[in-house]
């Protein structure tokens, strides 16, 4: 799991150091990112994935960007969480926007 820990301090200090309030948790085998206690996204094997909406994953998709998919009972799921491209990862503007965007869509389902 070392690699995964260097990859989560890379996100987190490197990539989305910028971004007030960032915290990253370990959960099920990955990290869980938050911004000011809200979930905004996750690293599972060594790679982000941000929330995303019904609206937001359309636009993404057309991107390039695909869904974080996992087995359970043999079945695949995907979660609306996205993946982030490498040329998002390396535009703090374009990161940012997406962290915010992300905590949005969490901050609303909430409610």
């Amino acid at each position: 799991m070392p690699k995964e820990d260097s990859y989560k301090d890379y996100i987190l200090y490197d990539i989305l150091g910028g971004v007030p309030g960032m915290t990253a948790r370990s959960m099920f085998g990955g990290w869980g990112i938050y911004k000011e206690g809200v979930i905004v996204g996750i690293i599972v094997d060594g790679e982000l994935y941000l929330k995303s909406d019904h609206v937001q994953k359309k636009r993404l998709e057309e991107e390039g960007c695909y869904p974080f998919v996992y087995v359970a009972r043999g079945k695949q799921v995907s979660m609306a969480y996205m993946s982030v491209p490498e040329e998002v990862l390396e535009n703090p503007d374009r990161i940012e926007e997406r962290v915010y965007e992300s905590y949005e869509i969490s901050r609303n389902a909430k409610k």
